[in-house]
């Protein structure tokens, strides 16, 4: 019994140490190969073209969809605990020293906190934002390695961001959760922040679950000269705010799935509001009548739709691409089949419906299609700049894990 109830802490030590071996004196900017070099044949890039190689990507599921969910809970359960509350988010799973905090003003004057690595040299190269899902951080163990594959293999310059009202964001702001509606704003500061921020040239954004729901409504802002022009991949996003609510509080019936879920948004929900206030809650429905509508001013039913990417999809003119999974019981794949009818005459905003994964869980169960599939996607439509570097200086990567205080 003593071992299972540590397990979670002993595999969070081993992915600690893992990410310490893999990354000392790696040297990041060197890409990896096996993307094709695209000809644009008819003069610019575009969705059907970038869409016709990643369909061809093998898909094959090497791991089953409740493996890896037990093994991601195992893996994330002890950060996800931490960091919902502001006294210890950020304790686990510490990024490389190249990653450096910054915070950065969204619209609203929330400061949202984030780490940002630059690749070295003086060439102009791509960013890519990482944002995470409900209940979660950047220092979640799923958006650490997409950070840092990003970083290090793909030659990105990445920010791994944290959402108002978690992770650091939650140490200096007690703006609630919003569902996407100003999240989305969070994302777009961001973006607007790294495209005048010198040597990048084009600025993407990937999220989880809530986190890729900001990012659609994050992207239906932007023109496509706009500052998300390096394209928005969602990962298993709702289309309806007010639904996933709703779904998330309901015992729709007695599967184990069900129960699941309605157990963890509870006892989630009620270790924040009990560790960090304003008051306790367990249902996510009575926290966004009485805390998130109060706060941001606007009624319950303004929020939801404010949040829900389903009216916003169809007049998104930067490239995004929906990725969801058949067996997804978290946010089922309905969603996203409904974010696909309402941008059926949209050609900027394409979707991969794959057999398994769960709740974007493809890094576990399906790592070679997904790491190619968001690589090609993200560099597709980055622009690079000249290949050469006049970076004579040591590795970027000096790092001290267990000692990094920007954590």
């Amino acid at each position: 019994m003593a071992l299972v109830a540590l397990a979670p802490v002993l595999i969070t030590a081993l992915l600690i140490l893992y990410v310490h071996a893999r990354h000392r004196g790696r040297v990041a900017g060197v890409r990896e190969s096996g993307i094709p070099s695209f000809q644009h044949t008819s003069g610019v890039k575009t969705m059907s073209e970038i869409m016709s190689f990643l369909r061809t990507v093998p898909f094959s599921a090497s791991v089953p969809t409740v493996v890896a969910t037990a093994a991601y809970g195992l893996m994330d359960s002890v950060s996800c605990l931490l960091g919902n509350l502001r006294a210890t988010a950020g304790l686990i799973f510490p990024y490389p020293s190249v990653f450096e905090p910054l915070v950065v003003e969204s619209h609203d004057g929330t400061p949202v906190c984030g780490l940002l690595a630059l690749q070295p040299g003086n060439a102009d190269g791509p960013a890519l934002i990482v944002v995470h899902g409900l209940f979660s951080s950047k220092n979640s163990q799923v958006v650490q390695a997409l950070a840092l594959r990003a970083f290090y293999d793909w030659g990105f310059h990445v920010f791994a961001m944290d959402l108002r009202n978690f992770g650091d964001s939650s140490r200096f702001s007690e703006a609630p959760t919003s569902w996407g509606y100003r999240e989305s704003q969070d994302v777009l500061a961001v973006a607007e922040y790294l495209s005048n921020t010198h040597r990048v040239s084009t600025v993407g954004a990937c999220g989880i679950s809530m986190g890729a729901s900001s990012v659609l409504l994050a992207a239906s802002r932007c023109r496509l000269d706009g500052p998300l022009s390096g394209g928005v991949i969602a990962l298993n996003g709702y289309s309806d705010a007010e639904r996933m609510v709703e779904r998330a509080c309901t015992l729709s019936d007695r599967s184990a799935e069900s129960i699941f879920r309605w157990f963890v948004f509870r006892f989630l929900l009620s270790l924040k509001t009990l560790a960090g206030g304003p008051r306790y809650f367990a249902d996510l429905r009575s926290y966004t009548r009485e805390i998130s509508s109060q706060y941001y001013e606007v009624s319950e039913k303004e929020l939801y739709t404010r949040g829900s990417p389903v009216g916003a999809v169809g007049n998104v003119e930067v490239p995004c691409l929906v990725i969801h999974a058949l067996d997804d019981f978290m946010v089922p794949v309905d969603e996203a089949y409904e974010l696909l009818a309402a941008a059926v005459n949209n050609p900027m905003v394409e979707a991969l419906i794959v057999p398994t994964g769960g709740h974007a869980l493809y890094h576990m169960s399906s790592p070679s299609w997904f790491h190619k599939t968001l690589q090609a996607f993200f560099t597709y439509w980055a622009e690079f700049g000249p290949s050469g570097s006049d970076w004579t200086g040591p590795p970027t990567d000096s790092m001290d894990t267990f000692g990094n205080s920007n954590n």
